[in-house]
């Protein structure tokens, strides 16, 4: 049973943690589905689904997830990220503006970040709560690499290879925004791409539905269903967590996604995202 976080008074109210979520919609998110709105759903995977989630114990929840139905991939649409006009830069880091602007930085408070417990890619529990004393990059992607993983998982692999010396203070963690995928896989697609498998401070985290669920909800991650089970789709967000455990910074991964939806960026903008997240990072540690 997921546990609610304790009260605090570092945490944000309601409409300030809305208000933050609704900023890291990235527009390179599958927007040939959502333009092409909601589409019926069969009767026969709708009794399949709640029968599904009766055995999982999934619960009422999660069924949200799935009602929200993205509709079916055109087939001729492919998509830019359109940095934000007027960034917030976080304090003390050393990005231009023009830096922080097109990875969409901005600082979103000193709030406590909502903690959990997953499994990662060694079959070892993972918290947050342990991380204390590290600062954690937290990004979320599908175990199977059909998303914006490609390119995220390489700016995740360049940025660590930046920091040097300092790689050690700093954790990776990428949370599994698959629902259709969410059993333990070892050596799994997201980190094999870009050669993350068996890189120090590196996780990729797993578990069951309803955990992974509350993490979504937790961090404003909105994970849909098509019409067809596989058809998934979420929004891209990455958080920097400083070794206190609070929420410093957000930032939104972007790519071009082609007609058949490959995300690809050009290996400039995929270096230049890396330095940020690098420096970033960086500047969060004690």
């Amino acid at each position: 049973m997921n546990q609610e976080p304790e009260p605090s008074h570092e945490q944000l109210s309601e409409e300030e943690r809305a208000a933050a979520f609704a900023s890291a919609l990235s527009p390179a998110q599958r927007s040939a589905a959502l333009r092409a709105g909601r589409t019926p759903v069969p009767p026969k995977f709708i009794l399949w689904v709640m029968a599904a989630f009766v055995v999982l114990g999934g619960g009422g929840a999660l069924l949200e997830h799935y009602f929200g139905n993205v509709g079916q991939p055109s087939a001729t649409t492919t998509t830019r990220f359109t940095p934000p006009s007027t960034p917030t830069t976080l304090a003390g880091v050393p990005l231009t503006s023009t830096l922080a602007s097109f990875m969409g930085l901005k600082e979103i408070a000193h709030a406590q970040a909502a903690t959990f417990t997953l499994t990662d890619q060694h079959r070892r529990s993972w918290s947050l709560n342990d991380q204390r004393g590290h600062v954690v990059v937290l990004t979320f992607e599908n175990v199977n690499c059909n998303d914006v993983c490609p390119v995220l998982s390489n700016e995740l692999r360049q940025a660590r290879d930046l920091l040097g010396a300092r790689a050690h203070q700093i954790e990776f963690v990428i949370v599994n925004a698959d629902p259709t995928h969410f059993a333990f896989t070892p050596n799994p697609t997201a980190l094999r791409v870009a050669h993350l498998g068996d890189a120090a401070s590196v996780y990729f985290l797993t578990g069951p539905l309803l955990q992974l669920n509350a993490v979504w909800i937790n961090y404003g991650v909105s994970v849909k269903v098509g019409s067809i089970a596989t058809q998934v789709a979420h929004n891209d967000i990455m958080y920097f967590i400083d070794p206190a455990g609070h929420l410093r910074a957000q930032a939104v991964p972007f790519a071009n996604e082609d007609s058949h939806g490959v995300f690809t960026l050009s290996a400039s903008d995929v270096h230049r995202f890396a330095i940020g997240v690098a420096r970033t990072a960086s500047s969060l540690v004690k």
